[in-house]
């Protein structure tokens, strides 16, 4: 049996891949907060970067978004719609910001934004797993016995 398929169906799963989860959401979180307390940072970013130029709307959207999938994917809840929807923001850092700014740059941010894009991927199409929101919502009510 594929780990894949044990992860579907909550069969032997290993529980490092729930803390995986965990943590990509607390991530999503961290840089949601990073936004939120450095918006002029961004703002000053979007405004340089000739192809965010005219994105300027996106600083007041984008920390929420991350901070909106974060929780939704720690508690495990419309997992797949939550990464979906934080992979155009991904795909916009690794290959619009930090590949600008190089692997070794100040600051760098593009060892851990391809790792968290490559956990969106994976999230995005396995979903959240057994130990979620989803799982518990998606079971069966079993019926008392009588």
């Amino acid at each position: 049996m594929s780990l894949l398929h044990a992860y579907k169906t909550g069969e032997n799963v290993p529980k490092w891949i729930v803390v995986i989860r965990l943590v990509l959401g607390a991530s999503l979180i961290l840089k949601a907060v990073k936004f939120f307390n450095n918006a002029d940072g961004l703002e000053q970013y979007f405004r340089e970067t000739e192809m965010l130029k005219n994105a300027v709307w996106m600083i007041s959207v984008l920390p929420w978004i991350h901070l909106v999938g974060g929780i939704l994917i720690i508690v495990g809840l419309f997992t797949r719609l939550a990464s979906l929807i934080q992979l155009p923001i991904l795909i916009g850092a690794v290959f619009f910001v930090n590949l600008k700014n190089g692997l070794y740059g100040d600051q760098s941010d593009l060892p851990l934004s391809i790792l968290v894009l490559v956990l969106v991927i994976f999230f995005s199409i396995e979903g959240s797993g057994y130990i979620s929101l989803d799982y518990v919502l998606r079971k069966p009510i079993e019926k008392e016995e009588e």
